[in-house]
């Protein structure tokens, strides 16, 4: 009876062993995959890091040196002046602009600027074929339009 009890014992720690070598060989397997699946997919640890990382919206004051601010002040005023038409998007503003009042290049430095202390937004230019209207799109995360609203004096 002993020598029944004491093998039955040995089989009971056995297959106890035995599921405790499944569970941590399991456990390492799935987290060596996990581990190979974040290292061999870049946009995805970058997409997830971003999605972590995001704050709400800020203007980086220290982000342009006092002479490319006035500089992107400039610019910022001939788009004003360029500006003709306003059409309100879901997730921001977009602004038709006189071509004869601001270049593509004058527009392209402004994005340039902006980007630098405005790293909220998202920016769309579209320049139409034969001549038509060019277009600056913003767009950003939740509570952007109002802090667009009072920066590009949009009604």
């Amino acid at each position: 009876m002993k020598m029944h009890r004491v093998q039955h014992n040995l089989i009971t720690l056995a297959m106890l062993f035995v599921a405790i070598v499944a569970v941590v060989g399991a456990s390492r397997i799935s987290t060596h995959a996990g581990a190979r699946l974040q290292t061999t997919n870049p946009q995805r640890q970058a997409a997830s890091k971003t999605s972590k990382d995001r704050s709400s919206f800020y203007c980086n004051l220290k982000a342009l040196s006092p002479t490319e601010r006035g500089r992107l002040h400039e610019l910022v005023q001939k788009l004003q002046n360029a500006r003709i038409e306003t059409e309100e998007l879901p997730d921001g503003y977009a602004f038709r602009l006189q071509t004869e009042q601001v270049s593509l290049g004058e527009l392209a430095e402004y994005v340039t600027s902006e980007r630098k202390c405005c790293p909220f937004f998202d920016f769309e230019i579209e320049l139409k074929r034969e001549g038509g209207p060019l277009w600056l799109r913003l767009r950003g995360i939740q509570g952007v339009k109002s802090f667009m609203r009072h920066e590009f004096d949009i009604p």
